[in-house]
């Protein structure tokens, strides 16, 4: 029988799940379930716990979650406060917690933080495998980073890393680079160049129709998200830089500025297709440290 992690994205919207063997192979079609995330904290562990139980595929050996942060990773403790998600599970102690409902030891449940285990995915199964360093960004409703040293997440004291491998607190322009390189980045832009806040799918329908103002915003967006970008990348040095998150759908309306400046730092530029399934895979790595 396969032995089979599961493994969870914990999203503010949605939960997206599979079961995943040790190599990084899904068992089964990803599923999606709704986060119920401002529930009370019985209702939300009983509703993980469920989640986890409808993925079970072949030998379970384990349970692995990536969730955003604030959040105590090692000691697998939410932090989360003040976000509208996730509130009445502060403080709970997420591994002892599961561990009971799911019998399983606590030790064979992990967590990591979103963009980490994404990062993780493409280091071991993607297209960052191999990299002596990449640099990793995931633009949704903000922008979400880490950053990898051969093969694995670089720590904070790695030279050209910022603290936690977060880029999404850093001064830029008015405020910082999350109110900019974001969902509610580009609608800012869009209510600006086009009168009113567009989601990025209507906001490429009108691009593809030629809409030239539409495809000003995109284009005005990808300056914004080189110009966010250009410190770390001169300072990191990164072989490769991989793009995920929801706007990447979209990503050959505004990708070409990044490409460029890529192109002259040497690095390569790469854009995941399926941010969900590599953050998946990666979280198997979690077991094999």
């Amino acid at each position: 029988m396969n032995s089979a992690i599961l493994c969870l994205d914990v999203g503010g919207t949605e939960l997206k799940g599979a079961a995943v063997s040790p190599q990084g192979a899904l068992l089964a079609p990803i599923r999606h379930f709704p986060a119920n995330a401002q529930a009370s904290r019985e209702a939300l562990l009983e509703h993980l716990t469920r989640t986890l139980d409808a993925l079970r595929q072949g030998d379970v050996t384990g349970a692995a979650l990536a969730f955003p942060g604030p959040f105590d990773y090692e000691n697998g403790i939410c932090l989360l406060r003040g976000l509208d998600k996730y509130e009445s599970l502060y403080g709970v102690n997420l591994r002892q917690a599961l561990s009971e409902r799911l019998a399983l030891p606590g030790d064979r449940i992990r967590f990591c933080n979103d963009v980490g285990a994404f990062a993780l995915g493409e280091l071991g199964f993607g297209q960052a495998a191999g990299a002596e360093k990449a640099m990793f960004l995931c633009i949704g409703t903000g922008c979400g980073s880490a950053f990898g040293v051969n093969g694995a997440l670089a720590g904070s004291e790695t030279p050209g890393v910022p603290p936690h491998g977060y880029v999404y607190d850093t001064p830029f322009l008015e405020g910082r680079i999350d109110d900019y390189i974001s969902k509610r980045g580009l609608q800012a832009l869009s209510r600006e160049l086009l009168g009113q806040p567009l989601e990025g799918r209507e906001l490429a329908e009108r691009a593809g129709m030629g809409d030239e103002a539409a495809i000003g915003c995109f284009a005005a967006f990808g300056l914004r998200l080189r110009d966010a970008a250009a410190p770390f990348l001169r300072n990191f040095h990164p072989d490769c830089l991989c793009l995920g998150g929801q706007l990447t759908k979209s990503a050959p309306l505004f990708t070409a500025p990044l490409e460029e400046l890529c192109n002259t730092l040497g690095t390569r530029l790469y854009v995941t297709t399926d941010t969900s399934h590599r953050a998946l895979q990666g979280l198997t790595r979690l077991f094999s440290k």
